[in-house]
């Protein structure tokens, strides 16, 4: 799924795989997936294939959308992780018709050989319709990888 951000910026987001496949385990190792991300932007392009994320954070992230969708405030205006490569934070107010949302990029997920005081992120911009789509892809995204219970 595209994330398409403003002044033609991009984050492509894709779930490659658990980090440890054959792994039972219930709890966070079991749990980990290995993030894709292409990401287009006024600070360069660049990739990154890392293990960014845990399954119930991805949930938490598509609730986050749906409620944003809804015109709802959520509890936070932002959405961390427990490795804090990957942030989405809201902008704008959430009952705008167009939420603004800044993805930020940090650790793991900067382009390689660069300044690591400087912040890099993508803004990208979506009515209400555009976030329920975007939760609904990443649900896709994640039905392939279920929380392992």
């Amino acid at each position: 799924m595209i994330f398409n951000g403003i002044n033609n910026q991009s984050v492509e987001f894709k779930v490659v795989n658990y980090q440890f496949p054959a792994l039972r385990d219930k709890d966070y190792d079991g749990n980990w997936l290995t993030i894709y991300l292409n990401v287009k932007s006024e600070f360069g392009d660049w990739q990154v294939t890392d293990p960014l994320l845990l399954t119930w954070e991805i949930e938490d992230l598509i609730e986050w959308l749906m409620i944003l969708s809804r015109n709802e405030k959520p509890e936070y205006l932002h959405q961390e992780f427990i490795e804090p490569n990957l942030s989405f934070h809201l902008l704008s107010d959430s009952n705008n018709a167009i939420k603004e949302i800044k993805i930020l990029f940090q650790l793991e997920c900067v382009p390689k050989n660069v300044d690591g005081d400087k912040e890099y992120f993508v803004i990208f911009e979506a009515n209400n319709e555009e976030l329920k789509r975007i939760a609904e892809d990443l649900e896709k995204e994640l039905e392939k990888y279920p929380i392992k219970r």
